[in-house]
């Protein structure tokens, strides 16, 4: 009932903001989105702010709207209201919010979420063994959609996906529908009804995903001793197999 709450006091502000111009109605809704839903609902471990991710050998991110990281592995480099700087180790997801979702849009941000994983979660990029383990879930927030999968059936909607939606780990687009790569190969798709259970089963299966994959990527980092900060603050060279 508390979720459901929420869920439905995001859509019906998100809802009210539409007419705002678009870089003011984009940072509005990312702070509804990070305030009333993604920090309620994750323990003291995570942080939550908002800016770019660097690898071991400085590698940089494009800017991401929300970024959910680990305390107990290394806090941001930079974190000034939220806009910081973090290391790539200590980030389990990222979300991006956009205003309008148009399958344009989805296929865009397969592109950001490939090109994170291949350019900051490069195996050369690090010192430690099965880097791609490390690398973050991303996903795509819309608020707003233009007729998008108007007339299409749930199977041909999980058909895009499968298709141009990955490497996403999740789409959701408030109040229409949320898909998410996991379950089926296809991935699993949730509809919206009067509950907005589209929203909630997005928002649950993430952060469940979160904390699971935070575990194992804390224990894969303590498997051997690892200076972590000191990798980020030393000449950035190795030899191979240091580590």
């Amino acid at each position: 009932m508390y979720t459901s709450a929420l869920i439905k006091g995001l859509v019906e502000e998100a809802r009210a903001l539409r007419n705002l111009d678009h870089n003011t109605l984009k940072g509005q809704l990312i702070e509804l989105f990070t305030s009333r839903i993604v920090s309620k609902f994750l323990t003291s471990q995570f942080g939550v702010g908002t800016g770019v991710i660097v690898n071991q050998i400085g590698d940089q991110s494009k800017q991401i709207d929300i970024i959910i990281y680990d305390r107990r592995i290394l806090p941001p480099f930079i974190e000034e209201r939220k806009i910081g700087v973090y290391p790539a180790e200590c980030v389990m997801a990222v979300i991006e919010v956009r205003s309008w979702v148009s399958k344009e849009t989805i296929k865009e941000y397969s592109v950001s979420a490939r090109k994170l994983h291949d350019e900051i979660y490069k195996q050369e990029s690090s010192h430690y063994r099965d880097y791609h383990l490390l690398r973050p879930f991303y996903s795509l927030v819309g608020f707003y959609e233009d007729e998008i999968f108007k007339n299409e059936s749930q199977e041909d909607i999980l058909f895009w996906m499968w298709n141009n939606a990955k490497p996403l780990f999740g789409v959701c687009i408030v109040n229409k529908l949320s898909w998410l790569n996991v379950m089926r190969l296809e991935g699993s798709l949730k509809m919206v009804d009067e509950n907005n259970e589209e929203t909630k089963a997005f928002i649950a299966v993430l952060l469940d995903n979160l904390r699971t994959h935070s575990q194992i990527k804390y224990l894969h980092l303590l498997k051997r001793h690892n200076d972590w900060l000191s990798i980020y603050t030393r000449d950035q060279t190795w030899r191979e197999g240091e580590f």
